[in-house]
């Protein structure tokens, strides 16, 4: 090694010192003073940071991470995002073009990550020292959004892990992308478009009113209870069960189930099944390799009476179980 690189080296490595010695110094007295340094906190080895998006106006919600479970909460009474055990010094929480954009695929040694817009992202050296504190716990990430919030597009790349979307009535597009998780929604009203793309994983979708729906999974099942006019289900290596709360005689179906049964209300058939009607505009198209589909009209569970005191009434099969008592 040049005589040059050596004392750029020892440059570096005392620099590096000195910044450890005034990050440790900075913590100190901003602990005396009441002062937090960090824009997260650290309970019992897992962290918490909140950012709060109330002020701002969004109309798009954009998430692309790693190995980290996400939540979208609608009907909250604030907007914000809650981040568990996310590296401090790594991810991206910002709104920019009326997009909320959260990350945690920032690379500190690309150049082109810690800089992007003009933007320096690199939040301090002290950030590295705070992350060694994090010893417990995986990374999940909650979106709370209020009913009134207008969000029109809900964007999310999830390489490992769970996406759940909850209660939204808006005419919002959902893309969801999975490499390897289960992808749930339940009680989502749009006229627009809920995409989902699942690796190796499932997809269940529960009460979804929509114009269209894509759902895609490369290994593993597809449950969906839905009002669609058009529904595309293909489990690549699963089965697909999809209740209709429409009519299914609305309906045209290309259904293929090459490796085992198709049922379609209470037919029942081997391989494909296609009905094509020219005057019918909505369309179920499910396909299943290695499984079966199942297509139904959807019926909803009864609920038990009650009695007048609030309290659920036994069934007249238990009313008539006789009690048997045992002598000595």
């Amino acid at each position: 090694m040049k005589p040059v690189s050596w004392i750029f080296l020892i440059i570096a490595v005392i620099l590096s010192v000195v910044g450890l010695l005034m990050c440790s110094i900075a913590s100190l007295q901003a602990k005396r003073q009441g002062i937090d340094l960090f824009d997260t906190k650290i309970v019992n080895g897992q962290s918490e940071a909140e950012y709060d998006f109330s002020e701002d106006v969004i109309g798009k919600i954009q998430i692309e991470v790693n190995d980290c479970d996400v939540n979208i909460i609608c009907g909250a009474e604030s907007n914000k995002v809650v981040m568990n055990n996310f590296s401090s010094a790594g991810y991206i929480c910002e709104v920019e073009n009326r997009a909320l954009v959260i990350e945690d695929t920032v690379n500190l040694f690309d150049i082109t990550d810690i800089i992007e817009n003009g933007k320096i992202r690199f939040k301090g050296f002290r950030y590295y020292l705070r992350d060694r504190k994090i010893t417990t716990g995986s990374k999940s990430l909650n979106v709370y959004i209020s009913d009134k919030f207008d969000i029109k597009i809900i964007d999310i790349t999830v390489n490992n892990g769970d996406v759940n979307i909850a209660g939204y009535e808006n005419n919002t597009d959902y893309t969801v992308k999975i490499g390897k998780g289960k992808f749930t929604a339940s009680d989502i009203v749009t006229s627009s478009v809920v995409s989902a793309t699942v690796g190796k994983g499932s997809a269940n979708l529960q009460h979804i009113t929509a114009k269209t729906a894509n759902i895609t999974v490369d290994e593993g099942d597809i449950t969906a209870v839905m009002s669609v006019k058009e529904i595309t289900a293909d489990a690549k290596k699963g089965s697909v069960s999809i209740e209709s709360e429409s009519d299914l005689s609305n309906y045209n179906f290309v259904l293929k189930a090459p490796d085992s049964t198709i049922t379609l209300e209470t037919l029942v058939k081997a391989g494909n099944y296609i009905a094509n009607d020219a005057q019918l505009t909505n369309f179920i198209h499910a396909s299943a390799g290695g499984g079966s589909v199942t297509v139904r009209s959807y019926v909803a569970p009864l609920t038990p009476p009650e009695t007048d005191n609030g309290d659920v009434s036994e069934t007249e099969t238990e009313a008539d179980i006789p009690v048997i008592t045992l002598s000595e």
